[in-house]
């Protein structure tokens, strides 16, 4: 069978399935292949073998079954950065580089915490871009500790960082910081049902911040309040113009006084961020 012959096969599985089905389906023939998208298009003439075959068959499966490209490569673009990813962990998004050009902007800081640090992009993004000079991140997945320690060793920065697995609810930390981010779950579990396939392939405790949201907002600006450094930078993602006040208010409550919005690339209210 040609390259063609399978693409056309791909193309039909995914058709009406898939949203983008013909990228998709490149996507997914590349991938099977370890050979660039343009390579896909320029040889469809070529033979190619059992083991090709079924291995493109069985990547093609995976994804009409609502498994995430992301997965499936083990990888995910986070700020011009190749990330490793896979399942157990939060797939990052173009929203959440919200955070870091707000801290890029603010200058250079000496330590930095990261709660919820998933797959560690935010502070090692940051790490990497030399914009920090050491950084904890903090989560209490197992599989998110693993795979940000993983992240730091491909980006040349395990030397600057340190991952704890722990919950930040009830947390107590001695050590004080001029720099907090977070990205914290912020769905209301009732929306888990409503959520495409796809989202519902990644961890639940990634995603739902409880009844409305808000669980772990307390938590954060407590920290914030206890562990950030006078005059020190936080930034925390937030879901959208209806968590606003309600995160405002939280933080006030904490004698945080200095809240300001920053909205993403779609407009969208993204990231509460402030100076103490």
């Amino acid at each position: 069978m040609t390259l063609g012959d399978v693409y056309k096969e791909v193309l039909r599985l995914f058709k009406d399935k898939l949203p983008n089905s013909h990228l998709e389906a490149i996507l997914i023939i590349s991938l099977g292949l370890e050979r660039p998208k343009e390579y896909i298009l320029a040889h469809q003439e070529i033979e190619l073998s059992k083991d090709e075959l079924e291995r493109i068959r069985e990547l093609a499966n995976k994804r009409l079954a609502g498994i995430p490209y992301a997965y499936l490569k083990k990888e995910k673009e986070f700020f011009g950065i190749n990330f490793f990813i896979e399942e157990g962990v939060l797939i990052p998004r173009p929203e959440t580089e919200t955070i870091v050009e707000i801290v890029l902007s603010e200058g250079i800081f000496v330590s930095g915490l990261d709660l919820f640090c998933g797959s560690g992009i935010i502070g090692l993004t940051i790490l990497y871009k030399g914009f920090c000079q050491r950084f904890l991140g903090i989560d209490i997945s197992n599989k998110s500790i693993e795979v940000s320690t993983i992240n730091a060793e491909r980006l040349g920065v395990s030397e600057k960082c340190s991952f704890l697995k722990v919950d930040i609810r009830g947390l107590s930390l001695e050590e004080n910081f001029d720099l907090i981010v977070a990205n914290p779950p912020y769905l209301p579990t009732s929306m888990w049902n409503s959520l495409a396939q796809e989202v519902r392939q990644e961890p639940k405790e990634a995603l739902l911040g409880g009844d409305d949201g808000l669980e772990f907002y307390p938590d954060i600006a407590r920290i914030i309040s206890k562990n950030l450094l006078k005059g020190g930078l936080f930034a925390v993602e937030i879901g959208g113009e209806e968590h606003i006040d309600k995160v405002k208010e939280i933080f006030l409550s904490y004698n945080i006084k200095d809240i300001r919005v920053k909205e993403d690339l779609a407009g969208l209210p993204r990231v509460i961020w402030g100076r103490k």
